[in-house]
């Protein structure tokens, strides 16, 4: 008896745990309440938007549907991985990264494989056709972990690279202003600065100095990147040269702007993490207290009880 009313109480408590954390998910679902309070009011209509969980069910249907595409469009087609391996700045080629996956697949096949053997060996044989169902899904769950590694290398080089961008916009804005030409001084930044964004601008001075048109070597480095920030970036630049604008005002004025972008990227993260910060309090710290506040009225009463 007392162990089952121990774990009730433990139940519950995992139970309305999990109820906090729906209800403050739902509540910090929505970009306004998570960065509004952070940012200047601009007057615009909140209450007019429509939010994203408002969706019917035929709508979230296809969304499902477009991630389901999107994962199997990336482990089918070429030019995914041709991107993301871009991205991520990869050492490895398609046909190199193609092999690893269909190791890793390998791998997955391998370990089904000795699940069944030590279950015949139990006693406890698995049917031969569930079997080989479980090595086809362990292969290719193998594939899909190793095209999941790629795609998190590539959103992570994707974030430093939003992350460094600040920087060597004001020092690309402060060596115009000094009296360099937009590529001298793209060059020589790139030559005395270290990172991932450094290594995209080296790239692109070299495309220039084989004799590749600057803005076309600057779009290039955008489009490889794969980063908005970066895209909104090169715009600028591309748009001042081509139309004779003073590029160093709009250097400047792009470098407030990837400041303010990358504050309004700190809050929205912020705001994500509150759940995380969450867990530790909810299946941690309030279990504990309650369970020391309350088992011993309970454990009286189980001994009254008897």
């Amino acid at each position: 008896m007392s162990n089952a009313l121990v774990g009730a109480v433990l139940g519950g408590l995992v139970a309305v745990g999990v109820v906090l954390i729906r209800m403050h998910a739902a509540k910090s679902r929505r970009i306004d309440t998570r960065v509004l309070p952070y940012v200047q009011a601009t007057g615009f209509d909140w209450s007019t938007s429509t939010p994203t969980d408002r969706l019917n069910r035929s709508t979230q249907s296809r969304v499902s549907a477009k991630y389901l595409g999107a994962l199997l469009n990336s482990l089918v087609t070429d030019s995914s991985v041709r991107r993301r391996l871009v991205q991520a700045n990869a050492s490895e080629d398609l046909d190199q990264f193609r092999v690893d996956q269909l190791r890793w697949a390998g791998l997955g096949a391998a370990a089904a494989v000795a699940f069944g053997v030590l279950k015949a060996l139990s006693g406890e044989p698995i049917a031969p056709l569930v079997w080989l169902f479980l090595c086809g899904l362990a292969a290719f769950g193998g594939a899909v972990l190793r095209d999941q590694q790629l795609s998190r290398q590539a959103n992570a080089r994707i974030e430093t690279i939003n992350n460094e961008l600040p920087a060597f916009a004001e020092l690309l804005a402060f060596t115009v202003a000094a009296g360099l030409a937009p590529a001298s001084a793209l060059n020589r930044i790139a030559d005395r600065v270290g990172g991932e964004f450094a290594i995209e601008l080296r790239t692109c001075c070299d495309e220039v100095a084989t004799g590749r048109p600057f803005t076309e070597a600057l779009e290039a480095m955008a489009v490889r990147t794969g980063c908005e920030p970066v895209q909104r970036f090169v715009d600028g630049i591309v748009v001042a040269i081509e139309r004779g604008t003073p590029i160093a005002e709009v250097l400047r004025a792009q470098a407030m702007d990837a400041r303010a972008a990358s504050h309004r990227n700190l809050m929205e993260s912020a705001g994500r993490r509150e759940i995380f910060a969450l867990i530790p309090v909810v299946f941690l710290i309030l279990p504990a207290v309650v369970v020391i506040a309350v088992f011993p009225g309970i454990l009286g009463l189980v001994i009254s009880a008897n």
